[in-house]
């Protein structure tokens, strides 16, 4: 019963809804030798510290949201009040915009100074990194005063010319964004970490071991050399008070090794015995730079002695930051021996467990929390069958588990009964075990460089026995020995499934070597999957998809696939019910209508996301994989309704509503007018008034049959073809109707229905549309019928919607002129045409 109770509170979201404004997570700041009384920040610049926060009105969450600032945004402070439910307000003033924002996301820009995740950033001059979890500010200078010069999207990929550390110690990088330079601050990089985590690179000064946990109880799976440079993503005390940190030893696998692997040798270890402060400087007029908890293990690499007589020592606060505390922080230990034994103890399971575990959520809706409990806050919330790597686990009160993770709103907690343990099979074999190759075109090296000499090239699905694996300039290197006895080494990537995909956003070449004066080996195309192998600079080497290995410049590739369907929904647009995905770029997509009630969307697209909610009128929905590894979205509707699809440049849309006319939405367009008078008849009747007239007339058949109607002209005015075409791509309309009169000699007669297929979208529809007024038209008004055809008629190719063209009959034909000019005969017209419709609406 307990499970069962735990799993019904965290699965079901209208239990505990999210308070989004209160549940962003405020950004973490570095102490400041100066507090800053509230009021003070009047008149003064003030910095953003959360994204999404809602600049109002007033001073209260009752007053309407007039926009919405992000991290880093700095403002001008002009009031602040307290309203009457004791919130403290401040009236800000950016970028010609006042309005009234919550005290909790505002800190002075000029005292509190963001904790930099780079120690010096010079190391990563000349290498492409790419835009972390929000849209990043690019300004003129390197602090956050200076003015902002281009807002750069999440995701994009930047050179980094130069590095420079300001005097708030933070990190700056000097990018080229777009043909111009600016400046942007190196906590918005994911700096070649995985999506959207931030990360330092630290050389290994000590020899040790990587383990799959933090202790050295875990597994061993890798050793870093000293000299080897590796990407560190976060730090953990465990429970013996040993600090560790994770790292990637090798391409999608992280591991937990010793921090003080990265250290110079200490002196000493010593034990912090009350809480203090950890300052630049070797007196406390220094600058703090960090507060350390009681118990923290540290280790000591010089004493000194102050002008005061107050002994001080120097300490590693964070990986690759040293400060200085007072020496009556500390009670003397002895060193840690080099090579503790490993019958140390367990982690206390109670608490917080560090390792590696992949989850997957198995019920349709759960909550995710701000802490291990369900007393914290909901902070988001994920669907079934979404994955995470869990980087540490918890248990609460009643031993049961929590499980970290990463999402695009920050750490979350995730509770065992709502997840399931996704077995790795992606291991690389122990030592002493075989293994296969699975690229195409691996390369053998002599030793465990890239600089070493090729012995030879081995073909996909060799296989080799396992002899040793290092780590060396953060590549993880295995040394085989082939069925012949050759012996050699070879880089992880070769044997691994998960390496990293990417897509082509453009056509571009692939060279044999990292430089465009190298060999032309092959080209991608936009859209292309390939797998990225390891870069070199601005350069990625890869292979695709016909197994060819080249490199090409990071610039042309992205993360995501750039023809996909993203953020399927279903929304209600006007009181009717939608089915909406998102395109993350411009691309064009076709449909197919296999039956009546059947629609195929497909267009090269590498992914589409599927839709779990219902929506009246649709039976089924499933998404199928064709050949080439493309996806295909097939949809099947009730019998008793229809949809209307558009497809435009930032999102495809199905709106799912009731057979027949009632409800529908047609747009009549009556052909020419005023300047324009179309054709004219020997007895000078003219086109132009002919069709304004049929077109009045069935405005009248439709809206009696209950549908809504829009004349594109109701007078006699003059309307470009873009004009009319505008009318119907701005609306939310069902079809499009021209009408026109023919001409040609006094001998041609009869009726004809036009539509576009090979430039409208909508061509499908269209032919159906055709088709169907068409045959009730001449069955209506007696004409001949000379049937349905494509043509490129400017207010059918240019339009979004399904769209005909009916040319009524010939008004250069004496006896069809007559009947064009008779209000019988428009009103008989206007008659068939709504037949036709409704016929269409019932298919």
């Amino acid at each position: 019963m307990k499970k069962i109770i735990a799993s019904s509170v965290l699965a079901t979201s209208v239990l505990m809804p999210i308070n989004v404004l209160g549940s962003t997570p405020l950004s973490t700041y570095a102490a400041s030798s100066q507090t800053v009384v509230i009021d003070q920040l009047v008149g003064k610049k003030a910095l953003l510290t959360a994204s999404n926060v809602n600049v109002r009105k007033g001073a209260g969450t009752e007053f309407n949201s007039i926009s919405k600032v992000h991290t880093g945004q700095i403002v001008s402070v002009l009031a602040t009040e307290k309203n009457s439910k004791g919130e403290i307000w401040y009236k800000v003033s950016y970028n010609s915009t006042e309005g009234w924002i919550i005290s909790d996301f505002l800190k002075a820009a000029t005292t509190a100074v963001k904790s930099s995740t780079t120690t010096s950033g010079t190391s990563y001059a000349g290498t492409t990194q790419k835009i972390g979890k929000n849209a990043a500010n690019m300004r003129s200078g390197a602090t956050t005063s200076y003015k902002v010069v281009a807002t750069i999207p999440v995701g994009t990929s930047l050179k980094i010319v130069s590095a420079f550390t300001n005097a708030q110690n933070e990190v700056w990088f000097n990018v080229d964004y777009k043909g111009k330079k600016g400046w942007v601050t190196s906590d918005l990089f994911v700096l070649n970490a995985t999506a959207g985590e931030t990360a330092t690179l630290m050389k290994v000064v000590n020899q040790t071991t990587i383990h799959k946990g933090a202790t050295k109880n875990y597994d061993v799976v890798s050793t870093a050399k000293p000299g080897t440079t590796l990407v560190i993503h976060q730090e953990f005390t465990n429970a013996l008070n040993e600090k560790w940190v994770q790292v990637t030893y090798a391409t999608g696998k992280k591991g937990w090794m010793l921090a003080s692997a990265f250290e110079e040798a200490s002196i000493a270890n010593k034990v912090i015995i009350k809480q203090t402060s950890v300052y630049s400087g070797a007196t406390t007029n220094y600058k703090t730079v960090a507060t350390l908890a009681v118990g923290t293990k540290l280790s000591i690499f010089q004493e000194f002695t102050n002008a005061s007589k107050e002994k001080w020592y120097q300490i590693s606060y964070a990986v690759g930051k040293k400060g200085w505390v007072p020496a009556d922080s500390f009670e003397s230990v002895s060193s840690i021996p080099e090579n503790p034994s490993t019958e140390l103890p367990p982690v206390d399971e109670s608490n917080h467990v560090v390792i590696d575990t992949n989850i997957k959520v198995s019920v349709p809706v759960a909550n995710m929390r701000s802490g291990p409990g369900i007393n914290f806050d909901v902070v988001t919330q994920s669907k079934q069958n979404d994955e995470f790597v869990s980087t540490e686990y918890a248990t609460d009160a009643i031993q049961e588990k929590w499980y970290k993770v990463s999402t695009s709103n920050g750490d979350a907690w995730i509770h065992q009964s709502v997840i399931s343990i996704v077995e790795n099979t992606d291991e690389i074999p122990d030592f002493d075990e075989t293994g296969v190759i699975k690229r195409f075109n691996a390369l053998m090296y002599t030793d465990s460089s890239f600089n070493s000499k090729v012995i030879l090239g081995l073909p996909k699905s060799t296989t080799f026995s396992m002899i040793n694996q290092i780590i060396s300039d953060g590549t993880s290197w295995i040394n085989i020995r082939t069925s012949q006895g050759v012996e050699g080494w070879i880089p992880d990537f070769e044997i691994n499934d998960d390496i990293p995909t990417m897509f082509g956003t453009k056509t571009s070449t692939v060279y044999s070597g990292a430089s465009e004066t190298s060999k032309k080996v092959d080209t991608i195309n936009l859209n292309s999957p390939v797998r990225v192998l390891r870069t070199l600079n601005s350069w990625v080497n890869i292979e695709t998809q016909s197994g060819k290995r080249g490199w090409i410049q990071a610039s042309v590739l992205s993360n995501g696939s750039p023809i996909q369907l993203i953020n399927g929904r279903t929304e209600v647009r006007n009181g009717q019910d939608y089915l909406v995905w998102t395109k993350p770029s411009k691309f064009k997509l076709t449909y197919t209508m296999p039956s009546s009630n059947v629609l195929r969307v497909y267009g090269n697209l590498s992914q589409i996301n599927e839709i779990k909610s219902k929506i009246t009128g649709v039976d089924n929905m499933k998404i199928e994989q064709v050949a080439g590894g493309t996806s295909v979205l097939l949809i099947t509707f009730n019998a008793n309704y229809t949809y209307t699809i558009r497809d435009s440049d930032k999102e495809l849309t199905i709106k799912v509503v009731p057979k027949g006319l009632v409800g529908k939405k047609i747009i009549v367009d009556a052909g020419h007018g005023a300047k324009d008078p179309g054709a004219v008849g020997p007895k000078k009747t003219k086109e132009k008034d002919v069709t304004l007239a049929t077109a009045k007339a069935l405005k009248a058949e439709l809206e009696a049959a209950g549908a809504t109607v829009v004349l594109t002209r109701s007078t006699d005015v003059f309307l470009e073809l873009k004009e009319r075409t505008d009318i119907a791509n701005k609306s939310d309309y069902d079809a499009f109707i021209s009408i026109h009169a023919d001409s040609f000699n006094a001998t041609s007669k009869g009726t004809t229905t036009y539509y576009n297929a090979t430039v409208n979208f909508n061509g499908p529809k269209s032919l159906t549309l055709a088709k169907s007024i068409q045959s009730d038209l001449v069955k209506t008004i007696g004409t001949y019928n000379k049937g349905v055809k494509e043509q490129l008629f400017y207010v059918n190719r240019m339009n979004e919607l399904p769209s005909v063209l009916v040319e009524l009959a010939y008004i250069s034909n004496p006896t069809e002129e007559a009947q064009l000019a008779s209000v019988a005969f428009q009103k008989n017209a206007a008659a068939g045409i709504r037949k036709g419709l409704e016929n269409y609406f019932n298919q």
